[in-house]
C-alpha cells in the first residue's frame, strides 16, 4: 500500500511537470513580439492563477481568502527566458547577531526556473534605498555547515555576518518609542511602499544594501547536471556537498578534490558558459536595482556574469573572518578555485568588518 501510493505521488508529479511545459510555453507565447523590457509580467489573471496551481507555490485562487495577485508576482527575464515566481515583500524590523544595529530588511523570496540549470531558490534582503544611487552587494551560496553549524573550516558564515553588519551600519534606525506590539509592527510595515515592482524606502540611509541568499547553491552550485533542468536543485546541492567533505576526510583530499571524488566538478556554477552565476544578475534585474554596484566578492566568475549583464562593478573582497581552522579552505579557494586575495593569512571579524566599512565610505565619497 506504501508503494503504491508512492508511484500515485509520482505519477501525479509527473502529470504536474507536463501541465508546466504547456503552461510554460502559454507563458512565452503572451510576451508581445515587440516587447524591449526586460522584465515582463504576467498580468492576465487566468495564467496567473495557472501558473500559482501548478509551478512551486501550488495555491489555488478558489481556496484563498485573499487575492493571490495582491501577494505574489510571476514575471519573465527576457534575455535568458527564465520565469520568476516570487512574493512581494515583507518588511522585517532586524537586529545583527554581532553588534545588534537596529535596521530595516526588505525580504523577498525567490523562485527561478532558469533554463540550463533548474528551478533556483533564493532570499533577498533590501536595505535601505537600492534605486538612485549606487549600491552594496554580497551574493551568498548557501552554507549548511557554517550557518547551522558554526563550522569554521570556511568563511562563509562570517561572510553572511558581515554584509548583515555593514547594511545595518549605513542604515541605522532609531525605531520609535512605542510599547504596543501591535503599533509598533504597523509602523514597521510604513518604511516601505511597494509600488510598480520596486520596495521604496521611506527614510534615507547612507546607501543602500542587496543581500542575496541563494539557497539552491548549496556547495557552489554542486546541484548542477549538464542538459538536465533540475526541478529541486536545493535537495541534490545538499546531498551532493555533504558527501563532498565526507569524501574529503574519508580519501584525504582537498576541497576540489572532494568534489571530484563523487564524479562532479569542482564548481559546476562555471559550466554551460557560466550557467549558474546567472541567478544574481536576473534576481538584480527583477528587482530593478541600481545598475552601480560595489560588489563584495572574490570570485572573478560572479562579477563577469554581472559585467555580462551590464552591470557596473567596483570590487571589494570580502573575507569575513579567518582562524587557523579556516585557513586550509582559505588557501585552496585562493589555489584551486582561484578566488582573488584568499590566502590562509588569519583575519578576525572585527578586522576585516572594519577594512570593508573604511572602503565602502571611500567608494561612496569619490
Amino acid at each position: 500500500m506504501n508503494k503504491n501510493s508512492l508511484i500515485r505521488g509520482m505519477d501525479n508529479y509527473i502529470e504536474r511537470i507536463k501541465r508546466c511545459e504547456d503552461i510554460y510555453l502559454e507563458i512565452l507565447d503572451s510576451i508581445p513580439s515587440d516587447y524591449e523590457g526586460t522584465i515582463y509580467r504576467i498580468t492576465d489573471r487566468a495564467l496567473f492563477n495557472k501558473v500559482m496551481r501548478n509551478f512551486v507555490t501550488a495555491l489555488d485562487q478558489n481556496r484563498a481568502q485573499g487575492d493571490l495577485m495582491r501577494i505574489y508576482d510571476v514575471a519573465v527575464h527576457t534575455k535568458t527566458d527564465a520565469l520568476i515566481i516570487a512574493n512581494k515583500g515583507a518588511t522585517l524590523y532586524s537586529l545583527t547577531e554581532k553588534y545588534e544595529t537596529p535596521h530595516l530588511v526588505r525580504h523577498i523570496g525567490l523562485c527561478v526556473y532558469m533554463p540550463g540549470i533548474g528551478m533556483e531558490y533564493a532570499n533577498a534582503g533590501i536595505v535601505g534605498n537600492v534605486y538612485d544611487n549606487e549600491i552594496v552587494l554580497r551574493t551568498e551560496s548557501a552554507c549548511t555547515p557554517s550557518f547551522l553549524f558554526g563550522s569554521q573550516r570556511c568563511n562563509c558564515h562570517y561572510q553572511w555576518k558581515n554584509i548583515r553588519e555593514l547594511a545595518a551600519y549605513c542604515n541605522k534606525i532609531d525605531p520609535p518609542n512605542i510599547e504596543n506590539g501591535d503599533e509598533f509592527e504597523r509602523w514597521v510595515q510604513e518604511q516601505y511602499v511597494y509600488s510598480n515592482g520596486k520596495h521604496i524606502y521611506q527614510n534615507k540611509g547612507r546607501i543602500g544594501f542587496v543581500m542575496l541568499h541563494v539557497d539552491s547553491q548549496n556547495g557552489m552550485g554542486s546541484g548542477y547536471t549538464e542538459n538536465e533542468f533540475v526541478f529541486d536543485l536545493s535537495e541534490r546541492a545538499s546531498l551532493r556537498h555533504r558527501g563532498e567533505y565526507t569524501s574529503e576526510q574519508t580519501y584525504k583530499t582537498t576541497m576540489y578534490g572532494g568534489f571530484t571524488t563523487i564524479g562532479i566538478n569542482g564548481d559546476p556554477r562555471g559550466e554551460n558558459g557560466g550557467v549558474g552565476y546567472k541567478i544574481t544578475p536576473v534576481i538584480l534585474d527583477y528587482l530593478d536595482v541600481n545598475k552601480k554596484i560595489i560588489m563584495l566578492t572574490n570570485n572573478p566568475l560572479k562579477m563577469k556574469k554581472m559585467t555580462e549583464f551590464g552591470y557596473e562593478i567596483i570590487r571589494i573582497k570580502s573575507i569575513g573572518a579567518v582562524n587557523v581552522a579556516g585557513s586550509t579552505e582559505a588557501t585552496q579557494r585562493g589555489t584551486e578555485f582561484h578566488h582573488l586575495d584568499i590566502s590562509g593569512d588569519l583575519t578576525s571579524f572585527k578586522e576585516d568588518f572594519e577594512r570593508i566599512k573604511e572602503e565602502i565610505n571611500e567608494k561612496i565619497r569619490v
